[in-house]
């Protein structure tokens, strides 16, 4: 029996142990290093990133909290879905990179804006970047493509992630498409499960397959 929720708080609090030390340790070389105006605003800079990606990591656990015990109510508003996806992957950058992993972002501009709910957008790229940081190994590159569809009068939006020689792909991709867990401590199990959880509040598709040996996962905005 897998304890979802459990899960959840287990990775949580790994992600935001990060940046509270990198607050803390910026903050004292802040107090030995005040006199010097370069290094004081290099710090202040550092302090400022950590906290916003701490508050992200917040807002995410509290929102998937609400998804996983079925008690969340959307909060719908207007805004431009490419210019939030960027700043859902620039979050994820530092993350991928203390696991040593690469990750390219190449998301297209929409002139338009879009109906939808912010909060829950960001923590369905959120699950899908943990999946697959939960899958893939060190010095892995995984790109994320965000584009239009080919017909110029289709008004989806297409965002595929990939990554290369994944071991197991196809374990991972049944992970997602059937939600078959590997084991009670899966923590790509709760990221599959937050993706399956969020697509019908975003009213947006997704699949996944094995390609080169890897994974893809496409989702149709």
């Amino acid at each position: 029996m897998i304890d979802h929720n459990a899960l959840l708080l287990q990775v949580m609090a790994h992600d935001l142990l990060a940046p509270l030390t990198a607050t803390k340790w910026q903050v004292e070389l802040l107090e030995k290093s005040y006199k010097d105006k370069e290094k004081r605003e290099k710090y202040l800079s550092g302090i400022s990133a950590s906290t916003e990606l701490g508050i992200a990591l917040t807002k995410h656990a509290h929102v998937a909290g609400k998804i996983l015990s079925n008690s969340y109510d959307g909060d719908i508003t207007k805004t431009n879905l490419p210019a939030e996806i960027r700043q859902a992957t620039a979050e994820l950058k530092m993350q991928y990179e203390r696991h040593g992993l690469i990750l390219e972002a190449e998301i297209e501009d929409e002139n338009k804006e879009r109906e939808m709910d912010v909060s829950l957008t960001k923590l369905f790229i959120w699950s899908i970047a943990k999946f697959f940081l939960s899958c893939v190994p060190p010095q892995t590159k995984v790109t994320m493509r965000g584009f239009h569809a080919q017909k110029e009068t289709d008004k989806k939006y297409i965002f595929i992630v990939m990554a290369d020689k994944v071991p197991n792909a196809q374990e991972y991709v049944n992970l997602v498409v059937a939600q078959e867990a590997r084991g009670a401590l899966d923590q790509s199990f709760v990221f599959s499960k937050l993706i399956k959880d969020i697509a019908p509040h975003l009213n947006v598709s997704y699949s996944a397959d094995v390609q080169a040996d890897g994974v893809s996962l496409e989702v149709i905005f």
